[in-house]
């Protein structure tokens, strides 16, 4: 199972050399040419596309912490065992030994059908993509739709990259736990994810 991310990251931004060199009369002049509404509603969803991307980030942080420990809880004494029942063959112990045998081919097996190694993997890649949309999110509402030198071509075309990397990311990323969830909503609650910039 594998995500399907944006090309780049800086897709979603508008070209900086372009917009310099973009006459006046292309410029995003709010008040002059009715694209308040516009903009307001770009910062609002872009906002909502923020805070969804805070939790989902969280939750799959703490996804791949679960599945971390169950790939431990599992693999340690599955590798402890099978050295025991190793030593345990040679020390005349063989029903002691083919028992101990049965309990590794069962964590295994367990280990195969749950693969917990890769579904750590996963998630904390997703975790990775929803917070770098989250960055990106705040930079377009607190930068980008400020700048005067974008076109409202501009912030359309980097409002639909925010949109489309986030119903990517909804489609491919694996479902979040409902433990992982509640917690990640707790220490977002708590101020996890608060910057203390923003704090101030």
């Amino acid at each position: 199972m594998g995500l399907q991310s944006p090309k780049t990251t800086n897709q979603c931004f508008p070209n900086q050399k372009r917009a310099n060199q973009m006459t006046s009369s292309n410029q995003v002049e709010i008040d002059n040419e009715g694209n308040s509404y516009l903009v307001t509603e770009y910062i609002q969803e872009s906002h909502r596309i923020e805070e969804d991307s805070i939790y989902s980030a969280k939750g799959h942080y703490n996804a791949a912490a679960i599945w971390r420990w169950v790939h431990l809880w599992i693999g340690i004494p599955n590798t402890i065992l099978a050295a025991v029942a190793g030593v345990s063959a040679f020390a005349n112990y063989p029903v002691f030994a083919g028992f101990l045998t049965v309990v590794v081919a069962a964590l295994s097996a367990i280990a195969t059908f749950l693969n917990p190694s890769e579904r750590e993997s996963i998630h904390k890649k997703c975790a990775g993509e929803y917070h770098a949309l989250r960055n990106q999110s705040r930079i377009f509402r607190n930068i980008t739709t400020k700048r005067l030198s974008n076109s409202i071509d501009d912030l359309n075309a980097a409002f639909e990259c925010l949109i489309a990397k986030r119903d990517d990311l909804n489609a491919t990323s694996p479902q979040i736990p409902k433990r992982a969830f509640h917690k990640a909503r707790q220490g977002i609650e708590e101020g996890e994810a608060t910057y203390k910039e923003d704090k101030s």
